[in-house]
């Protein structure tokens, strides 16, 4: 495929996802890298935090827990969390934007003002309400609760690219062969107006893993003693725990890792797409100009 030859060709955005394909591959195969299970407490070293070494390649907490293992079954957490929120966020965010911009007028006004009134609450705090209101924090929960607020930003990107697709000529085509409006918009506009929004979700995976994150550092999201990055740094900011630094930097760096490739990736993603439609414009400028020796003898003396 010419898109995916072109995000092949930048180095940051395949840095990027050979970085994920490397975490997640770990993430996978984590029982075999290291079958030391993440909850394990070692007694001789409880309120003995043991710098890396061999035996603990990223050392260990206060509880004696090997940080290795536990990153490793944290980014299981975060993975999944932010590709399932994005998933479902991007489902809800395509089809309610596709059907306001397709429907214009009062429909398409009202239907405005409600991701309007979405986008004016705080999105963390929101989450922070709406975790505190909730009794069981299971991963479903969580991701839940992720996907319903995530997805406002992506309807106001399909809405505009559905807004300049639904009077195009090929529209108008399906419409005189007695298409539905429900294969309009999901055949022919939904499809075409994908390329700005599969940006966006790329994007909006690494604001699911810091979201998540955010939620389980204030103890509102996994909870212990279920490994996540973000309840890994919560056990750091203890005063036993200034001596330990790596017990910060480990998920610190892992949080921010990840987060950058999802971005390169995503930018990776747009380069590829705008070079695509920029020489599909071209393309289509060069056939729709005649060249100089067919035109008319009159324009050429002209």
């Amino acid at each position: 495929m010419r898109q995916f030859r072109r995000f092949l060709r930048e180095r940051s955005a395949l840095a990027g996802g050979l970085f994920i394909a490397l975490i997640l591959l770990a993430a996978l195969l984590g029982p075999l890298i290291d079958p030391t299970q993440p909850d394990v407490i070692s007694h001789p070293l409880l309120g003995l935090p043991q710098p890396p070494s061999f035996a603990h390649w990223f050392g260990t907490d206060l509880l004696g827990r090997d940080e290795f293992v536990r990153t490793l079954y944290g980014a299981r957490v975060s993975l999944l969390v932010g590709a399932a929120a994005m998933a479902l966020s991007f489902t809800i965010g395509v089809l309610y934007g596709a059907i306001a911009g397709f429907a214009g007028g009062f429909v398409d006004s009202l239907m405005m003002r409600f991701v309007d009134a979405m986008l004016s609450f705080p999105t963390f705090f929101l989450l922070l309400i709406i975790s505190a209101l909730t009794n069981h924090f299971s991963l479903s929960i969580i991701i839940v609760i992720i996907g319903l607020t995530a997805w406002p930003g992506l309807a106001r990107l399909v809405r505009a690219e559905v807004l300049s697709l639904r009077d195009r000529d090929f529209v108008e085509a399906a419409r005189a062969l007695g298409a539905s409006p429900a294969r309009l918009v999901t055949r022919h506009l939904i499809p075409n107006a994908l390329a700005p929004v599969v940006v966006a979700a790329a994007f909006a995976i690494g604001d699911n893993i810091l979201a998540e994150s955010s939620l389980s550092f204030f103890g509102l999201g996994v909870q212990p003693p279920q490994a996540s990055w973000g309840n890994m740094l919560q056990d750091a900011l203890t005063p036993q725990a200034e001596a330990a630094p790596w017990m910060v930097l480990v998920p610190g760096l892992a949080i921010v890792a990840t987060v950058l490739a999802f971005s390169l990736i995503a930018d990776g993603i747009r380069v590829a797409l705008d070079t695509s439609i920029g020489q599909q414009g071209a393309a289509e400028t060069l056939e729709v100009e005649p060249p100089p020796s067919v035109m008319p003898s009159a324009a050429r003396s002209a």
